[in-house]
């Protein structure tokens, strides 16, 4: 199976298939346990690498128990699999997982230029999503673009200012604006229809007041079916997109800018 990367793949990202070294894609030594994780590290990351590990083990429990709370559900305990998905171990080479419910969760480490710890937390609540969504199975799909888009509007919400590298929301304002909010794309690795998703989710939350719970408890197929049950209007492109246009202009190239820009 094609791996669900949480986000798009770069030029640096690689998987890495490890071959009877454990059960795991990498080679890896137990970081430590909680509740609902068990962290792994991958040795070759050294020192820095348990730093990390160390950390997230520390940060996991409490963001599970907000993204439980926003979902109103539990998860079966996950593993997850700190490693160098990035040559450069820069955090350039994001999570993956073998499908929307798997709980082995593969997220990359930044440790140049500086050790960065709450990346590899974003990228741990990203994953941990996807695996919310597919057990709460109303609709948000990993592998599509809505599901994406919550997966990356959440970790940016817990985890603020460090996934910018990731922002696609510029993508999709200074790429024609199409729709994929009345219809959703059956891929998580457009720039362009992520972009859409995550732009519209942080407008649901940002510009009209709705939490995050209750988005995330309003899943639907597609994010017009999500914002009617939330509205009771079923305008969601046309409510959307004028709000969008009258604070980003279509004829103004943006460039990049945060997927959270309000």
């Amino acid at each position: 199976m094609v791996p669900r990367r949480v986000f798009i793949p770069t030029d640096k990202a690689v998987h890495l298939h490890a071959t009877g070294l454990t059960q795991f894609d990498y080679p890896v030594v137990e970081a430590g346990r909680s509740p609902h994780f068990t962290v792994y590290v991958d040795p070759s990351l050294g020192p820095a690498g348990q730093q990390v590990a160390a950390a997230v083990l520390g940060k996991s429990e409490a963001d599970y128990l907000i993204l439980s709370a926003y979902f109103g559900l539990q998860l079966t305990p996950c593993n997850v699999i700190i490693a160098p998905l990035s040559p450069d171990a820069d955090g350039s080479g994001g999570a993956y997982h073998y499908g929307c419910a798997a709980t082995d969760l593969y997220c990359d480490v930044a440790l140049r230029p500086h050790i960065n710890i709450d990346l590899t937390n974003a990228l741990v609540v990203a994953e941990e999503v996807e695996v919310f969504q597919a057990v709460q199975s109303l609709g948000w799909d990993c592998g599509s673009s809505n599901g994406e888009g919550l997966s990356r509007v959440l970790a940016e919400s817990l985890h603020p200012n460090v996934l910018g590298a990731y922002a696609t929301a510029g993508q999709w304002l200074d790429g024609g604006r199409p729709n994929w909010v009345d219809a959703n794309n059956n891929t998580d690795t457009d720039p362009v229809s992520n972009g859409c998703s995550v732009l519209f989710l942080f407008w649901l939350n940002a510009r009209l007041g709705f939490p995050w719970d209750e988005i995330c408890q309003a899943g639907t197929p597609t994010l017009a079916e999500t914002y009617r049950s939330l509205t009771g209007k079923a305008t969601a492109w046309q409510d959307f997109l004028t709000d969008i246009t009258a604070l980003f202009p279509p004829d103004v190239s943006v460039g990049v800018v945060p997927d959270s820009p309000f």
